[in-house]
Order: C-alpha cells, then structure tokens, then sequence
C-alpha cells in the first residue's frame, strides 16, 4: 500500500513539472572545447586512397582484412631427394591409348618446338604470407568470401610448391619434360602492388629460375595469372583504374630486367575470357568471369561507377589489360631492347554453327568476336570489334589513336588455351532484339552455346561436374587453330597452345592411389589433342611452335578449391550439386598431390604425354625410363567389317 501511495505522489509531481515547462524556451548547447566540423557523406567520395604507407605495421593490416592463415608441415626450401629410374606407369594389360591420327604417326617436331606442363603462382605456391608477401585478391576471396569455394579450402597452402621447387624441378628433369610455364606472384615482389621490392621475394625467384636453369629446365614465364595484390583493390580500384597500368609497368619491367636472360618466352597476362554462354559451359576466365564478379561494394570497395562490378568492372578490366601489355611490350622492345618472344594469353573455344541458318552464322561470328576479338586489336587494327563497339555502346571503353598505334602489332606469337568446342546459335528472341536490350540475358554477346550437337547428342565425354563448360573434343582444335592464324588473324604468323587440359569425372572422389593414376579420360584427350594439333601443323601448314599442357600436377582450381575427397564424396553421395560456381573435386594435373605429405605421383595421363612427344622425336633429357606401352589401333577396313 505504501509504495502504491509513492508511486502516485511521483507521478503527480511528474505531471505538475511537465505543467510548469515552458516550451517556448529553446536550450542553448555550447562547445566545452575548440573542434573543427564538417559533413560526411560516403557516397559522395570521389578520389582514391592514398597508397603510400609501405610499413610492416600496415602490411599487417593487409592480412588482417584477409584473416587467420593456414601454414603448412613443410615451410623451408627442401633439397631434391634422387629420382626413381622408373616410375609406376601402365604396362601391357591397360595400355595407353593409341593415336588418333595416322597420318602423322611419323611427323617429328624440329628441335626448337616449345613443349611441357603449366601452373600459375596462386594455384601451386602455397606460402600465402610467407617472407614478406603481401595478400592478394585471391587471398582474400576464399576466406572472406563465405561459399565462394565450393569446398571452402583455400589457396594458403596449395600445392605447397613455394618449398617444394626443387624437388619439381628434379622431377621434371627426370620425365625429360624439356620447359615449365609459370607464372611469379605481383604481390611477393611487391607486397602493395608498387612502392618497395620484397628482398625476400627476389632471392626466391633468383634461385626458383637458377634451379631451373641448372636442370636444363627452359622458363616460360607469366607476368600476371589472376593474382591482383590486393592494396590495390583497396587504393583504387585494382583492373577499374587506369593507375593500374603504370603500376603493372613497373612491376613487369623490375622481373624481366632481372629475369630476361633465364626465361624462352614471356607471357604479360592471361586476362581473355570465352564468352558468356548459357549453363556455363564456357571455360571460365578473369576479366568476366571473376574480376566482373567479385565482391565490389561489400568484401571489396567499388571505385570508378562500377557499383557492385558486372559489365562496367568487365570491360574497364579488359581495356587497362591491354594497354598495360602493350605498354610493357613497346617497353621491351624498344627501349629495353629485348630478344625473347613476347605475348599475352587467349582463352577460347573453337565454335561451330548449330545450323546453316545466317542467324547461327552470325551467332558464331559473335561469339568469337567476344572471345577473342575484344583482345584482338594487337593482330588488327589497335581497336575493339564493331560487334562490341555497336552492342556496348558506353559500357565499351574507347581507345585514342595514339592508344590504337600503341596496340597494334604488341605481340609476337598468337598464344591461345584451347581446351573444348561448342555449337553456337542466335538466342531465342533473336540477335537484333538482344542488342537492343541490355537486360536481355544473353546481352551482350547476343548468341547461346551448347556442348551438344544439333541431334542433341554430346560434342564429346563431359568432364568432371565441376568444369561444365569442357567437353573431350579432339576434333575441333585442328580447324580452330587453322581458322584463327588463316582467317580470324593472319597476321599471327605462329601460334602456341599455351594451356589445355581435361578434369576426370568425379576423380575428387577417389580415396586411393589405385583409383586416381589410371585417368583414361585424360589421357585420350591428350592423345586426340596432340595428334589433332600435330596435324594442323604438318597437314594443314598452321605454324604451330609450342604445346602446354594444364596442369604440372593437382592444383587450387579457382572456385572448385583443391577438391578435397571427403567434401566431394560427401556431395556426391547426397545429391548436393555446387552452383554455378563449381563443384568439388575438379582436378586438371598430370600428377596427383597428396594433400598431407605433399608428395607427387605421376597419372596415366603423365605417361600419354611423354611417350607422345617421345614418339615425335621432342627435345628430351628425360633421366628415368618413361617409356609405355601403347595399345594399336585397328586398321580401317577391319573396323568398318
């Protein structure tokens, strides 16, 4: 009762106050110090972030945006161990697979034809924060990027290969693979894109190309494999800015002054993409298919009106690629005065009209042009296609003459990874009317592709779910490189195949040696590939002077991660299918890693390829004995009784 009478009492002195409260009085608030004030507005922010603090303190801060690493067992440079004579291979119960194609059976290469494996820094170093390397973007995605890998591995491990390059090294000596493409990493030279050199970094690569040097190894080397530092996302913008052109520039020229005299042939960039396709069945590749996708305006900041990226990130991408390529190339040859060959990588896919309507037939058109034509200036005119030109519209970035004179003739080789083919066809509401309509999905290219057939059957033996865009399709790579060097750019005068390869189904899954060496699938597409690319060059005069092939052995596959068996299997055995993105387990190498120990075992596919360029008397030092027996093929008129 008492509290009860309390309660009352404050509540009516309560009320009698608010009665006595004049609400024409306004209180005045004074400052109890000496502050400047101003306006905030983030959207309103127009100019970068300064990049000038190259401090420890803030390199730190760098790898604090990416997150706690993983470190692997193994973190000092291991001498090689001697290699086996012989190594486990096929023998005469499963043969390898015969040729594909007799009427080269007897060709031989000359000895300055380029061949061997590929990798690129990211997917095989491992060492992620090692000696002073700053992160790049494709630090960050995996761990910052929730379900972007499809099974949540990352690349700060890999293949280990940051320790473990002497022991590659002896190991390609022994299978007398005679050159190695590779690509360095921007960020271990120069942990923020720019400003200082990593001591560090320099003395890993002087020995990396030395070792190779040593083995008789030839250097294949890539400027720039995907790997963006990421200070440079932060400060403006990464591939959206054109600063980016001078810091690249800078880059490129303090590896190949130091490197120039170690390496066959340089390659500036892999930066081409293979068109937007339905069902993703394109390979996949920077400028569209990652860089246009990345996290712009939440993981990542977005600078330069692109919002949160799409076609304008895309296209800005492209257009500094290829100016910092031809920059770097004028540089080389004209004041630095290099010798060696000089280019930048292709993605594409030979294309097949899937009608003999004029719709499929400018269909196919389209869809070069968007594959190879957007880079395909240097072989022309400097400039982009009419077809991007005329569908883009201000999406397209637009070259002066000057830029134009720059890009013309900034190549010395055509070098194109051709992995597939595909049928192409107008897209159901037609070209003209997908042009005029920036939200129609097939826009901008304005064509669909297909792996199958016009009957509807596959183009050729599909690979592993996680790389939906491949097809086994041997046939197609001959005319392909004859249609790109005779018709699409004559003036290439010589072509590489600078990447091809093939993802076994569902290899991901296998938990055993006994499962993951015999890859049959790969191994004929090597076969078909080689004998088919052999044929372009002896039938068909397409000068053909180097083949590589993806990849050195299981690596970080981008958005299918290193394809750890449990996530795989465990993916499989419930029906859980990955979404665009990729599907786990997706292995492309010619050796299999063993994710504990780290150690390699040469595949079936391994065997293919050497005794291939054996056969065709390549260039070899081969120290062990890798000589297979192949299966015959039965003759012509006995197959057809």
């Amino acid at each position: 009762m008492a509290s009860t009478i309390a309660a009352v009492a404050l509540l009516a002195a309560l009320v009698q106050a608010q009665g006595n409260y004049s609400h024409s009085a306004t209180p005045t608030i004074t400052p109890g110090g000496s502050y400047s004030t101003t306006t905030f507005n983030y959207s309103a922010a127009s100019t970068y972030l300064p990049l000038t603090d190259f401090s420890n303190e803030q390199l730190q801060f760098l790898w604090d945006q990416v997150g706690p690493l993983e470190t692997a067992t193994i973190t000092t440079t291991v001498s090689p161990t001697p290699e086996p004579s012989e190594y486990p291979k096929p023998n005469f119960i499963h043969p390898l697979v015969p040729a594909y194609v007799p009427e080269v059976a007897d060709a031989k290469l000359p000895d300055d034809f380029l061949w061997g494996v590929a990798s690129a820094a990211f997917q095989v170093e491992g060492a992620a924060d090692a000696e002073g390397k700053g992160p790049s973007v494709w630090d960050l995605i995996p761990h910052r990027w929730v379900n972007s890998i499809v099974d949540n591995t990352t690349g700060d491990i890999a293949a280990n290969e940051y320790y473990l390059y002497k022991k590659d090294n002896a190991r390609l000596k022994a299978l007398g693979i005679q050159s190695y493409s590779f690509s360095t990493a921007w960020a271990r030279f120069f942990p923020y894109g720019r400003g200082p050199v990593n001591q560090q970094a320099v003395a890993h690569y002087d020995d990396l190309f030395a070792d190779l040097e040593a083995n008789g190894i030839k250097a294949v080397t890539t400027l720039f494999h995907w790997d963006t530092p990421l200070a440079l996302f932060n400060s403006y913008g990464a591939w959206t800015s054109q600063e980016i052109v001078a810091d690249f520039v800078n880059y490129a020229k303090f590896v190949i002054e130091r490197y120039d005299k170690h390496v066959t042939a340089w390659i500036t960039f892999k930066p081409s993409q293979v068109g937007q396709a339905e069902q993703n069945v394109s390979e996949p590749q920077y400028c569209n298919w990652r860089f246009s996708n990345y996290p712009f305006g939440s993981i990542l900041p977005s600078y330069n009106g692109i919002g949160k990226g799409g076609l304008r990130a895309q296209y800005l991408c492209g257009h500094y690629t290829l100016l910092a390529h031809a920059e770097v190339y004028k540089w080389y040859k004209n004041e630095y005065k290099g010798t060696k060959p000089m280019t930048f990588k292709n993605s594409a896919n030979y294309i097949i009209a899937n009608s003999s309507s004029a719709a499929d037939q400018e269909a196919v058109g389209r869809v070069n042009d968007y594959n190879m034509g957007w880079y395909g200036g240097v072989w022309r005119d400097g400039d982009y296609p009419a077809t991007l030109k005329d569908t883009l519209g201000d999406l397209l970035p637009t070259y002066t003459q000057a830029q134009k004179d720059l890009i013309k003739g900034a190549a010395d080789f055509y070098a194109i990874d051709a992995y597939t083919t595909l049928y192409a066809a107008a897209p159901p509401n037609g070209i003209a009317a997908c042009v005029a309509n920036r939200t129609d999905p097939h826009y901008p290219q304005c064509a669909t592709t297909s792996q199958l057939q016009p009957n509807g059957f596959p183009a050729g033996p599909a690979a592993d779910a996680g790389a939906t865009w491949l097809y086994s399709t041997p046939g197609g790579v001959r005319p392909f490189l004859s249609f790109i060097t005779k018709e699409y750019f004559p003036a290439a005068k010589s072509i590489m195949v600078t990447e091809f390869g093939f993802a076994d189904p569902a290899e991901g899954a296998f938990s055993t040696l006994e499962q993951i060496l015999w890859d049959l699938r790969r191994a004929d597409y090597f076969q078909g590939f080689l004998d088919e690319i052999l044929a372009a060059r002896v039938l068909d005069g397409v000068n053909v002077t180097g083949i590589f092939a993806w990849a050195i052995y299981d690596n970080f596959e981008w958005n299918s991660g290193l394809g750890e068996s449990s996530l795989y299997t465990h993916r499989y055995l419930h029906g859980l299918f990955a979404d665009e993105c990729g599907f786990a387990g997706t292995k492309f190498g010619l050796q299999y890693v063993n994710l504990t120990s780290y150690e390699r075992y040469p595949k079936a596919s391994m065997f293919q390829f050497l005794n291939w360029f054996k056969s065709h008397g390549a260039e070899t030092t081969a120290t062990a004995n890798v000589t297979t027996p192949i299966g015959k093929r039965m003759p012509a008129m006995q197959r057809m009784v």
